[in-house]
């Protein structure tokens, strides 16, 4: 059964400028969580700490008795979510690695089958990847004793466990973190009251007080953003949203994305037709940035004036995006979307400029934000496969030619834009596979 809620972020605003002391309080807690993640990540973010991760709790009784804590001053409200956050990214990090250690098993000419069946085996099983990183006796049940010993019949084991370990070592990256501009917390440490809401500081017994521009209430953990040179900040509160049901979004339809044009329709309709503007606009802001930024490292001069220019430029983008993702639903009002799933970004280009616009490409959060919008609207967003989507012609299925942004088709003689092609296509899937 479909659920009937979704979780969302909202955003609260200081509707006054946070006095300076208040601020100063305020950044003593983001530094000291920064300070907590920091510690975490140096002494849990190692291959030696990988049975003490999941799932955490043995890292939870160690933090506690480390006495950080009590050097830091820092409630407890906030010292064990900085604990907890830092081991999320730990996880998602060690998530990353085994990714991309597959993606080497995968493209590694030099293993034979048997070789890539056994390191798929022990990356699955958590006792075996622990024992091989760890060079420890590998403690199996009985269920599993008989599996292991299949996989590894035919092959070097010793040979494929130093493989996995240089491919390991290779990915696993230290973490650190020099950013000090917010603090998670939770619902014991603040309070709604007085057209505000009151946040626990590091005195005891005391709160620091920020008036707010609504009287929305929450009792779930917040993410508050501090931003201590203009005195404001930001709350970000999840909430469950109802999911919307529309009787009249009963259509099916193909979208292709792109670069230039953020959708197109298997019907011809685009949407987002500006959207190279802002992409590039950003793209050329950041590179000029970044020449600027390598020629004067040592002055380091006007880098807070350029992170500042970049954030205005990605939130115009962001807006444009979710606005022509909201007319595009209004407008075609569809009760099933059939998406491509693109391959990933190739680095190869015919020039820095084009790489560096396609790098910048935010291809993920247009997907993200299209994904939030249709549960949001009881809409299904199937995925199908994108191989050589672009290259079939959606009326006869041969394979045709692209030129100039238009696809023609030697076989039966369609011409039409190359984008409308690709969308047809990707409708046509979606119903065969359906």
């Amino acid at each position: 059964m479909p659920s009937t809620t979704i979780c969302k972020t909202v955003r609260q605003y200081n509707s006054a400028p946070v006095p300076e002391a208040d601020m100063r309080k305020l950044q003593e807690i983001a530094k000291d969580y920064s300070t907590v993640k920091n510690y975490v990540y140096q002494r849990y973010g190692g291959i030696r700490s990988l049975p003490k991760i999941y799932p955490g709790y043995t890292v939870q009784n160690e933090m506690t008795g480390s006495g950080l804590r009590a050097q830091l001053g820092l409630p407890s409200v906030y010292f064990y979510l900085a604990v907890f956050d830092a081991l999320g990214d730990i996880k998602n990090q060690w998530t990353q690695t085994k990714s991309r250690t597959e993606k080497c098993i995968r493209e590694n000419d030099n293993l034979t089958p048997e070789d890539r069946h056994y390191l798929r085996f022990v990356m699955k099983q958590s006792h075996c990847f622990e024992s091989i990183l760890l060079e420890k006796e590998m403690v199996l049940t009985e269920e599993w004793i008989k599996s292991f010993d299949e996989v590894r019949r035919d092959v070097d084991e010793e040979r494929l466990n130093q493989y996995l370990r240089r491919q390991v070592r290779r990915h696993l990256r230290k973490m650190h973190t020099d950013t000090v501009d917010g603090f998670a917390v939770s619902g014991k440490a603040y309070r709604y009251a007085d057209h505000g809401i009151y946040f626990a500081i590091k005195e005891k017994r005391k709160r620091v007080f920020i008036p707010l521009t609504d009287n929305n209430c929450y009792t779930k953990q917040l993410y508050v953003r501090i931003f201590p040179e203009e005195g404001n900040i930001i709350i970000h509160a999840p909430v469950e949203a109802k999911v919307r049901q529309h009787e009249d979004y009963r259509r099916e339809i193909g979208l292709a994305m792109g670069i230039r044009t953020m959708f197109v329709t298997d019907e011809g309709s685009i949407y987002g037709e500006k959207y190279s503007d802002y992409q590039y606009a950003l793209a050329d802001y950041v590179r000029a940035g970044n020449i600027s930024y390598r020629r004067n490292k040592k002055k380091n001069a006007g880098r807070k004036k350029y992170m500042a220019g970049r954030e205005r430029l990605e939130a115009a983008l962001h807006t444009y995006i979710n606005t022509e993702i909201n007319r595009m639903l209004r407008t075609e009002k569809p009760a099933v979307i059939y998406l491509p799933k693109l391959p990933q970004s190739s680095k190869a280009g015919v020039n820095k400029k084009i790489n560096s616009s396609v790098n910048m490409w935010q291809k993920g959060y247009v997907r993200n934000r299209l994904t939030q919008k249709c549960k949001e609207q009881s809409i299904e967003l199937i995925e199908v496969l994108g191989k050589d989507i672009s290259n079939e012609c959606s009326r006869c299925g041969i394979t045709g030619e692209k030129a100039n942004g238009v696809f023609t088709c030697k076989a039966c003689g369609a011409e039409l834009p190359e984008r409308e092609n690709t969308a047809k296509n990707a409708l046509k899937r979606g119903r065969c596979e359906k």
